[in-house]
């Protein structure tokens, strides 16, 4: 596959792009992305399996699922090339690879480090009818962007609100055109796509719903305080970059579970989301079940969201 990093004319995929689901040529910006950028789903993702447990290795695809994207920014394959072995001719200017601490570095010393989201939302239960579902989505987005503008602001981004897209198989984006994909974020027209699986999938569980747009939401956040940005400039393996940025929203999306009173968590949300941990069917690009396990946990323990702090620990802590 062509690096899409380095086609020689100054185009960068966007990050959030699951582009592994897509089919046929699409557009970004006006710029044309190659066909061959876009495989077809592995079957085994297509489709959940009944029950909980084809569930739960669907939820952690879809917690994570904008891994596809990565693969298009950071080609991933099971064989982890160093980056000096690579031939992809990756840069290296920009902020060291992660374990050394910088003074303002947007990765490992980014202000919104020392924040930590405080607010309230809508209470959260099982949506029956897709009406409720679709205000549970945008009552969500609303108390989402409530809690983090002042944190953005404060960190020094420049905050912007996110849209969002329901769809059922396809969809057109400014990532391109996507086909089964389970939900992802588009840096390109700042949007949440969220498919009817997740309104299907509701039925395991009452934080599913929020799980999700949580979880893309906060890959929102990594782009007004420059965490994605600043990613693009380093020279670690292109698998641990992608390991560190989907980890780092895991923990966030936890640590937002326990800081806003409003969800109530209960003993057996707690369960749930040991469940959700517990399984992956993407070791190489998020993480094996271990790092979710810790990741995770770190985010229902912290304080503040340096505790997903994933740029500052070994690449051993991310594997």
């Amino acid at each position: 596959m062509t690096d899409p990093l380095h086609r020689g004319d100054g185009w960068d995929a966007a990050h959030r792009l699951p582009a592994s689901f897509g089919s046929g040529p699409a557009t970004r910006a006006g710029v044309p992305v190659g066909s061959s950028h876009f495989q077809p789903l592995p079957a085994a993702r297509r489709r959940r399996a009944p029950g909980l447990g084809g569930f739960l290795l669907v939820l952690a695809l879809a917690l994570t699922v904008t891994l596809a994207g990565l693969q298009q920014w950071f080609p991933l394959s099971a064989a982890e090339p160093t980056a000096s072995g690579t031939g992809r001719g990756r840069p290296t200017a920009g902020p060291q690879p992660s374990g050394t601490s910088t003074t303002g570095d947007p990765l490992t010393d980014n202000p919104l480090y020392d924040l930590s989201p405080t607010g309230r939302c809508p209470s959260v239960e099982e949506p029956k009818t897709r009406p409720e579902y679709t205000e549970q989505v945008a009552d969500l987005l609303t108390c989402l962007a409530v809690i983090y503008r002042p944190l953005v602001e404060s960190a020094g981004g420049e905050f912007t609100e996110v849209e969002h897209v329901f769809y059922d198989e396809h969809v057109d984006s400014s990532c391109g055109t996507q086909t089964d994909a389970y939900a992802f974020y588009c840096e390109g027209d700042q949007t949440i796509y969220l498919s009817d699986q997740v309104y299907r999938d509701r039925i395991y569980g009452r934080l599913v719903v929020a799980d999700v747009v949580i979880h893309e939401y906060s890959h929102h956040v990594q782009g007004m305080v420059g965490i994605l940005d600043a990613s693009r400039g380093l020279s670690e393996r292109d698998a641990v970059i992608t390991r560190r940025i989907e980890l780092q929203v895991f923990c966030m999306t936890y640590y937002l579970f326990v800081s806003v009173p409003s969800f109530a968590l209960t003993v057996d949300d707690h369960s749930y989301f040991r469940e959700v941990w517990g399984s992956t069917d993407d070791p190489v690009g998020h993480g094996s079940v271990k790092a979710q396990k810790y990741w995770g946990a770190q985010g229902l323990a912290a304080s503040e969201l340096g505790a997903c702090n994933t740029w500052s620990v070994p690449a051993d802590r991310v594997r």
